[in-house]
């Protein structure tokens, strides 16, 4: 084993040992192109697996790394969270012929590809982006989490995927491993936050179902058209929208939409949890995600009923919407 960490320089002066220990297993990751575990990490540290487990984490919620499906093992991203590639500043290098992902990777879509095949969703294009979200909305994600305690989230749609536009939570709360705030369509299938999103926009929903490569993250993930169709007919039903374990092993999911005044669906509300808690509270946190929507929504309808218009002062000029509308327990009918 190479003591990675116990590299230093002369004269440097004090150094943080957890700040080394992340940029050796990054040194790893980028040097082990099949991917480590957390196990083989904890002997290379010489830390336990449960360390090492942490640490890998930690990457790969800041966007340092990825998870490779449900072997466990881990793989340094494409490029780092900043843009451009390792080691340069915007070189761009051509991908292998055969390089083609392993089973049980998602397969990222080619984003000059996604961005033409998508053409009709784009912003400049379509009436999906032509809404902002009140700065009300906030205050939304803030009280979900104060009823729940448990992290709170606010996503819309963006062109080629489903972005985390706010998020709540405290230290120490456990993060769903490998959520990005950009979710490619690729993991959508998965999630209770897009989830809520695909089943009340036709456009969307038509261009997840179209997917042919779903990867199935967990065992409970569900990877076939039908099924997916039937899980996004029951968000309809229902109004809210229910990830068990299926994209991330031990979290669950609860998303419900928002819909905008005019019945377009125009971002989505959800609440994370381990699933021991879940499993205990489900209807809890259930109701809580259903009730702060539909407040969230009547008070939107409330202050566009008192403005005249659906952007109203304080709006944030940064958010997006989306076409459509929602299930029939939050909105009118889906067109």
């Amino acid at each position: 084993m190479t003591d990675r960490t116990g590299t230093r320089v002369a004269g440097s002066g004090r150094s943080l040992k957890t700040a080394a220990e992340a940029l050796a297993a990054l040194r790893y990751l980028g040097a082990a192109a099949a991917g480590v575990t957390a196990e083989e990490l904890g002997v290379e540290l010489g830390k336990s697996a449960a360390t090492a487990r942490y640490l890998l984490n930690t990457l790969c919620q800041e966007g340092y790394a990825r998870r490779g499906g449900p072997a466990g093992t881990y793989r340094l991203s494409d490029g780092p969270p900043w843009g451009d590639a390792w080691g340069g500043a915007g070189e761009e290098t051509a991908p292998e012929p055969d390089d083609e992902p392993e089973p049980g990777i998602a397969r990222v879509l080619d984003l000059d590809d996604a961005r033409e095949a998508l053409r009709p969703l784009r912003r400049e294009d379509d009436p999906v982006s032509r809404y902002e979200l009140p700065e009300s909305l906030a205050d939304a994600v803030t009280e979900l989490y104060c009823r729940t305690r448990q992290r709170s989230y606010l996503a819309r749609w963006d062109g080629d995927a489903t972005v985390i536009v706010d998020a709540r939570g405290h230290q120490g709360l456990a993060r769903i491993p490998d959520l990005r705030e950009r979710i490619p369509v690729a993991q959508a299938h998965a999630l209770a936050v897009t989830k809520a999103l695909c089943a009340t926009s036709a456009e969307i929903e038509q261009l997840l179902l179209a997917q042919t490569d779903r990867a199935a993250f967990t065992a409970t993930t569900i990877t076939t058209t039908p099924g997916l169709a039937r899980e996004l007919a029951r968000v309809r039903r229902e109004g809210v929208a229910i990830d068990r374990e299926e994209f991330a092993e031990g979290f669950c999911c609860v998303g419900a939409p928002i819909v905008a005044p005019d019945g377009r669906v125009a971002a989505s509300i959800a609440v994370s949890s381990p699933a021991r808690r879940f499993a205990q509270d489900s209807a809890a946190l259930t109701d809580a995600v259903r009730d702060v929507a539909a407040t969230a929504m009547r008070e939107w309808r409330a202050r566009v009923a008192a403005t005249g218009t659906v952007r109203g002062r304080g709006d944030r000029t940064d958010h997006l919407a989306i076409e459509h509308s929602g299930p029939g327990a939050t909105g009118p009918p889906r067109r």
